[in-house]
């Protein structure tokens, strides 16, 4: 019995060591993941997405670039309308363009208007028909005027810089230079001068089948009115071939075309003009594709190839300014057009215009005119059944007859933000998330957010757009200094990219507005870009 206790007693020693041991194990085993844990949590912290903006890092914001493009043609709406008015007034926009694109080619200042049997001049059947509708609507709403002198108006009540076509199709040098000789005789303020719109195209081959005649007349017309005013700026309309990678190597013609603007054939020099018009659409405009992938083509085109479509011009045209005068999706009917995804489109391609020193203005097509696609703000669609347009939950008013589509919002804030700053901040962005794209840019990642900084002596002015389907929570700096204080943030989101302010030419709207902008204020380190999103975040300095 004693040897059985003994025994017992020095088993009972052995679990107890080897109970110890395990413990010690045990413990310095959690002990080694809390370690090893906690220096994750650091390097997982030190890997959040972050931006910073540095004040020291500045240049001269170029307001320019915010900016619209006006087309009046259909006299729909009218340049001191009170509602056109009160409209843009809120976007506050530092440029408008004038009489518009394609209805510059046939305006004739002196009358205020067109001349009927000039509207079907081109070889583009569909255009004839568009002109000569117009020039009928434009009669019956307007008496057939639309006069330089209300847009100058408007131009001057709002501090807005004007950027006029002259018409190369059907006027001539003399009335161009008559032209800029009026407003100087007005006191007009005028700098910017296109010298046409799109000749490019297969439509104007009949009088400028390639760039040599172009230029020719170009030429005289530019000669004309800087003999006037010798400080004006013009601008020769070059092609968008290089945006699009589709069609750069088959489309020669335009190709052909910009070189023969570029590098003239003959002894004539380049100097005599200073900036060449680009007008930039993000072409693909397919039915029945889902509008995340929409999503994942839009931001990659962005992403990708206005990069490379810039090497082109930069190397064409080295000295010369440019001028983006039109920029938008492409065609009213694109699905993507009066959606959630649309107004994300717009903040974010003027960010990308933010960041190409080359662009020195710009304007959006179009600000106002029929349909639910391009406009910024449009009347209320009536139900009709010979038009393609979908009627069905348009709402029944937003500002009077006039309903501001989902951009509008976008360029509310961009105006708003623009409108207070002067000056433009460096930007470092860190650990950025990532978006695939899709379509042309399938498997390929790129950026899910694209961000920019403009401000005065107070406030700084972040412009962000979260590109992705994700809430993200930035940290944000400022001059190496985390921003804790409060803040404000404006932003235009929601989390269906079909949400829309009246449906488009695909989807029908449900009956309400629903894209508009949302204001949150906190600390800084409480911020969420929320997904699907673009906006502005003002941070006191």
């Amino acid at each position: 019995m004693m040897q059985t206790n003994k025994e017992n007693t020095k088993n009972w020693k052995s679990f107890s060591t080897l109970l110890f041991s395990l413990c010690t194990i045990v413990i310095a085993s959690l002990l080694t993941f809390v370690i090893i844990r906690g220096c994750d949590m650091i390097d997982r912290t030190s890997e959040l997405f972050s931006i910073e903006i540095n004040t020291q890092k500045d240049t001269p914001l170029r307001k320019e670039l915010y900016g619209f493009n006006s087309n009046m043609m259909n006299g729909e709406s009218g340049y001191l309308d009170e509602d056109f008015v009160a409209l843009t007034k809120v976007l506050q926009p530092k440029t408008l363009r004038f009489p518009g694109g394609t209805v510059g080619n046939f305006y004739h200042w002196k009358i205020s208007g067109f001349l009927e049997d000039e509207m079907a001049t081109t070889l583009n059947t569909q255009l004839n028909k568009r002109n000569k509708g117009n020039f009928v609507k434009l009669n019956k709403r307007r008496g057939g005027k639309i006069h330089f002198d209300d847009f100058m108006q408007l131009c001057i009540d709002l501090n807005i810089t004007p950027i006029v076509v002259v018409n190369l199709w059907t006027g001539s040098p003399e009335e161009s230079a008559e032209w800029v000789r009026y407003s100087r005789g007005k006191g007009y303020n005028i700098t910017h001068w296109e010298l046409g719109n799109e000749f490019y195209l297969p439509h104007y081959v009949n009088k400028y089948p390639i760039a040599k005649t172009y230029m020719k007349t170009a030429k005289e017309h530019a000669m004309a009115m800087k003999a006037v005013d010798p400080n004006i700026k013009v601008s020769v309309c070059a092609s968008p071939v290089a945006f699009h990678k589709e069609g750069f190597l088959i489309k020669t013609a335009q190709r052909k075309w910009d070189e023969g603007l570029a590098k003239p054939t003959d002894s004539t020099s380049t100097d005599w003009f200073d900036a060449f018009s680009v007008h930039v659409y993000a072409y693909k405009a397919m039915k029945d594709v889902d509008i995340e992938e929409m999503r994942g083509y839009l931001f990659g085109w962005i992403h990708y190839d206005i990069d490379e479509g810039m090497k082109y011009y930069e190397k064409l045209f080295p000295n010369k300014e440019m001028w983006v005068t039109e920029w938008n999706i492409a065609n009213p009917a694109n699905r993507v057009a009066n959606t959630q995804l649309h107004a994300m489109y717009v903040g974010d391609f003027f960010l990308k215009l933010m960041s190409i020193p080359k662009i020195t203005q710009a304007n959006f097509h179009v600000i106002t005119g029929y349909g639910k696609g391009f406009p910024v703000f449009s009347q209320i669609a009536p139900v009709s059944d010979r038009t393609f347009w979908k009627y069905g939950g348009e709402p029944e008013s937003d500002y009077g007859s006039i309903i501001r589509r989902t951009v509008y919002f976008s360029f509310q804030l961009i105006g708003e933000a623009v409108s207070n700053s002067n000056t433009q901040y460096s930007v470092t962005v860190s650990k950025i998330p990532l978006l695939e794209g899709q379509m042309d840019y399938k498997g390929q990642q790129l950026s899910g957010v694209q961000t920019q900084a403009i401000g005065n002596t107070n406030s700084v002015f972040i412009l962000v757009c979260n590109r992705t389907s994700e809430d993200l929570n930035p940290h944000l700096f400022l001059n190496g200094k985390r921003i804790k204080k409060k803040i404000t943030y404006r932003y235009v989101e929601n989390e269906r990219l079909k949400a829309t302010n009246g449906g488009n030419a695909e989807m029908e709207g449900s009956g309400t507005i629903e894209v508009l902008i949302q204001e949150w204020t906190g600390n800084g380190n409480n911020i969420t870009i929320p997904k699907n999103s673009f906006g502005v975040i003002e941070v006191s300095k």
